[in-house]
C-alpha cells in the first residue's frame, strides 16, 4: 500500500474510541455539557447582533464537508425569534457550495465572531433557502436587497471558550504574522485555475465586469 492509498501511514498510535480519547483529555466538564441550550436566549441574540462575521458549515449526502465565511456590517444575521435566523447572501463567485449542500441536506452549523472578543458563539440547526421579498427587503445594504437568504431553524447554541482566540492573538496586531510575499486571491486564481493572464490583468478584468461589487 502506498502513501497515496494511506496518507496516515507514516504515523501511529491513533485514538479510535471515546475511552481512549478521554484517557488523554479527561471527561467533559459537567458545566461544559450543560451550557448548550435549545434556542437563542438574550445573551446569544445580543452576540449575534454585534457580529459582523461568521463561518457556515454544511455537508453533502456523500459526506463532503464545506466551511464558508460570511461577513457584512455587524448584525447582518437577522434574529427573527429565539429559534429562527436569517442570513443574507451577497454577491460572490456563484459557486454556491453551501446552498447546493443544503438543497440535499438541511443541517447547518454556524460560528459567530465579534471583533476584539475571545468568545465565539456556536449554533446548530437546519436551513432553507428563500427569496421571500419581504424578508430580503429588511436586509438591504446600500439600497440593494440580497437575491437570496438562508432561514436557519436553531436547534442548539452555546458560547465557546475564548482560549483558542487568546492563544492565536487573533485581535492583537502586534502578534500577527508578516504577510509580505504571501500570495493574494488574484495570484492564487491565476495559478490554480490556470488563467492565461497576469494577476493584475485578471483583477482588472473582474473590475470591468463588475464582479468586485460587495453588495
Amino acid at each position: 500500500m502506498t502513501r497515496r492509498d494511506n496518507p496516515f501511514s507514516g504515523f501511529g498510535d491513533f485514538i479510535t474510541s471515546v475511552d481512549e480519547l478521554e484517557a488523554v483529555s479527561g471527561p467533559t466538564m459537567p458545566q461544559a455539557a450543560d451550557k448548550e441550550i435549545p434556542a437563542l436566549d438574550d445573551i446569544c441574540r445580543e452576540f449575534i447582533s454585534r457580529s459582523p462575521f461568521c463561518f457556515l458549515a454544511t455537508a453533502s449526502p456523500s459526506g463532503h464537508l464545506d466551511l464558508s465565511p460570511k461577513g457584512d456590517p455587524a448584525g447582518f444575521v437577522k434574529v427573527i425569534n429565539e429559534s429562527l435566523l436569517a442570513i443574507p447572501d451577497r454577491p460572490g463567485n456563484r459557486r454556491m457550495d453551501s446552498f447546493h449542500n443544503l438543497l440535499q441536506d438541511p443541517r447547518i452549523g454556524l460560528l459567530f465572531f465579534v471583533p476584539g472578543r475571545g468568545e465565539t458563539l456556536r449554533v446548530r440547526g437546519e436551513a432553507k433557502i428563500t427569496k421571500d421579498a419581504d424578508l430580503l427587503s429588511t436586509m438591504a445594504v446600500n439600497g440593494r436587497d440580497p437575491a437570496l437568504a438562508l432561514l436557519v431553524h436553531v436547534k442548539s447554541a452555546f458560547m465557546h471558550c475564548p482560549k483558542c482566540v487568546f492563544r492565536s492573538g487573533l485581535w492583537q496586531p502586534d502578534k500577527w504574522p508578516d504577510t509580505a510575499g504571501l500570495a493574494d486571491m488574484n495570484e492564487a486564481m491565476v495559478k490554480h485555475a490556470k488563467i492565461a493572464m497576469r494577476p493584475e490583468e485578471w483583477f482588472e478584468s473582474l473590475k470591468e465586469k463588475g464582479e468586485l461589487e460587495l453588495w
